[in-house]
């Protein structure tokens, strides 16, 4: 029999720690807002310091002087705004054949010419032996679902570039994409691997430069601290910070940085910008970008009226205060029309999003064409074990 007397107690517990993680937590949260202003007339020693840094996390570094609020800048009365998104149907051993679907949804929205939207999807199917497999270091191995996800990546991005180049236009155009620039899961791959994934996402940056269209990752609901970790180097007494030989650790039990740990940057702006504001622009210290060459990837964070989310852009765009201003205005706008999320991301998620029944049906195709031109169509038996039960 539960012990609900037991139970109570353990709640009572449970509740009076969270109350007491909160109150912490609002302490933290009122010293970065203090940190934050106090780099507000100094900017320029603060960049040396985290210049210098030796740190083990990832640390913003200011582009522009690191507590500076950029007011929503106006959007043009005539603006094209392109986005897309992909899903896919991965490789499935157990079906009738080795192959899989990436679909990508794009949509083209122009303001202020009375152009209709364009809200369409291209799927395309992979099945030809260069696409099911792939030889690195001298080993072949048939393609994961990473690697589908880094071609769905590079094909979303190659139809950015073709809907901005699609026509010429008189107004400017801002490419929009679901998720970061950044191409974390690269980190710590092969050269080679590394090489071949970023071909054609550099590529599109090429020509999205060559136009002087801005493209712009939105991350809603981000939990990046790249920006409290660089007010945790200002906090620091040693100069240059060195978080391998910090003389700090075995002394005090809190060391000076960790008073702001564990806040995020959107919680840090959601404090200290209006709606419509921008945050200063920061460049990411991933070591991943060092293959980015002339694109490496500036962000910064924006009060959309309903969040805080982070905007990463190349520093292309970062450095050209005209396009600058252009991706800030149209993220906010955006997110307006959205009721909080970018609406372009929205609707070409809904282009590109590939459904339980969409899958069944994709299948069914196969078995029923490989039927009538009497191939062999066998599937396995925990296929077969799998239908029987979902019927």
């Amino acid at each position: 029999m539960l012990d609900l007397g037991s139970v109570k107690r353990q709640i009572d517990v449970m509740v009076q720690d969270r109350k007491s993680g909160t109150d912490d937590y609002s302490d933290r949260v009122d010293r970065a807002v203090r940190e934050w202003g106090r780099w507000r007339d100094e900017p320029a020693v603060l960049a040396e310091k985290i210049d210098r840094a030796k740190t083990s996390w990832l640390v913003g570094r200011p582009v522009e002087p690191a507590a500076t609020v950029g007011g929503r800048p106006e959007r043009p009365r005539e603006v094209t705004v392109v986005a897309a998104d992909g899903s896919q149907i991965f490789p499935d051993r157990n079906e009738v054949a080795s192959c899989f679907l990436i679909n990508v949804g794009y949509v083209v929205i122009t303001y202020g010419t009375g152009e209709r939207p364009i809200l369409e999807s291209e799927p395309q199917l992979f099945y030809e032996e260069a696409d099911l497999y792939q030889e690195w270091s001298g080993t072949k191995a048939i393609v994961t679902r990473e690697h589908v996800g880094h071609k769905r990546a590079a094909l979303e991005f190659a139809k950015l570039t073709q809907l901005v180049a699609s026509e010429e236009r008189a107004h400017p155009t801002v490419a929009l994409s679901d998720g970061t620039l950044i191409l974390w899961m690269l980190e710590g791959k092969p050269l080679a691997f590394r090489r071949a994934m970023l071909t054609g996402f550099l590529s599109a940056m090429d020509r999205l430069q060559e136009m002087r269209a801005p493209v712009c990752g939105y991350i809603s609901d981000s939990g990046g601290s790249d920006v409290i970790n660089a007010l945790r180097v200002g906090m620091c007494p040693e100069n240059p910070t060195n978080c391998d030989r910090c003389p700090w650790k075995s002394g005090e039990p809190d060391l000076p940085c960790d008073p702001i740990a564990g806040v995020t940057d959107a919680v840090l702006f959601k404090c200290v910008l209006q709606s419509g504001e921008r945050s200063a622009v920061f460049e990411s210290a991933s070591k991943i970008l060092d293959d980015y060459g002339p694109h490496r990837i500036a962000f910064f964070y924006v009060h959309t009226g309903s969040e805080v989310g982070r905007v990463e852009i190349p520093m292309w765009v970062a450095q050209d205060k005209e396009m600058l201003d252009l991706a800030h205005a149209t993220v906010v706008d955006q997110c307006r029309k959205g009721r909080g999320y970018p609406v372009v991301l929205s609707e070409s998620h809904e282009q590109a999003v590939v459904r339980g029944a969409d899958r069944d049906v994709f299948y069914k195709f196969l078995r029923d064409a490989f039927v009538s031109n009497h191939l062999p169509a066998s599937i396995s038996v925990k296929q077969l074990t799998k239908q029987v039960v979902d019927v």
